[in-house]
């Protein structure tokens, strides 16, 4: 494979990553399709084929993993400004140098990363963030392995 299309292959692999990150489940089934549309181009049918279960399988069960974190997650009050805090911040963070992304961010949310509540309220509360980076992390690993 040339180089060209590799480097495109590693965009689609960091938009599907962000895709799960920033969608939610309709980001993950998105990832799920675009994935199995890559399997589609790098493979023949019959290796098509080996590799399409696993990740239908990885999508079915990624998207019920963040709907049942998610719901327990929404039971706390903590979840909405945290995981909202936490997105603009790494939105800040991918256009402006670390420094100046971290004061923007605490002078434009002024919320605190870790909120003063019971300590199982703040580990559901990041639970979805961090799932949603797993996932992510998992999209890009599973691509590159469906091209080698």
């Amino acid at each position: 494979m040339g180089f060209v299309f590799l480097v495109l292959l590693e965009g689609a692999l960091l938009l599907s990553a962000g895709m799960t990150f920033f969608g939610g489940v309709r980001g993950t089934v998105a990832a799920t399709v675009a994935l199995s549309g890559i399997n589609f181009l790098v493979h023949d049918i019959e290796e098509f084929w080996h590799w399409e279960p696993l990740l239908l399988l990885a999508g079915i069960v990624g998207s019920i993993l963040l709907l049942v974190v998610g719901r327990i997650a929404n039971k706390s009050q903590v979840v909405n400004g945290l995981v909202g805090g936490l997105i603009s911040l790494v939105l800040f963070g991918a256009f402006i140098t670390p420094i100046v992304a971290i004061t923007l961010w605490a002078l434009v949310v002024g919320a605190g990363i870790i909120p003063k509540d019971k300590k199982s309220e703040v580990l559901w509360s990041f639970a979805p963030t961090i799932l949603r980076l797993v996932l992510g992390i998992g999209w890009i690993i599973i691509g590159n392995i469906l091209t080698v």
